[in-house]
């Protein structure tokens, strides 16, 4: 695993302890937002799109 995917799993379990715990309509976008990320990163492991070159 790299570092991206990693922090990708600790955003997720963050953004899930968020809404678990925190019962407040106002966290709800800010831990959407870590959830979003967080399986994004754990799922491709990369930050940034490569555009790919069909020559």
């Amino acid at each position: 695993m790299n570092k991206i995917r990693i922090t990708g799993i600790l955003f997720l379990i963050v953004g899930l302890a968020l809404t678990y715990f925190l019962r407040n309509t106002e966290v709800y976008f800010f831990s959407g937002i870590l959830i979003g990320i967080g399986l994004l990163w754990a799922i491709t492991g990369k930050t940034k799109r490569t555009k790919k070159n069909n020559s």
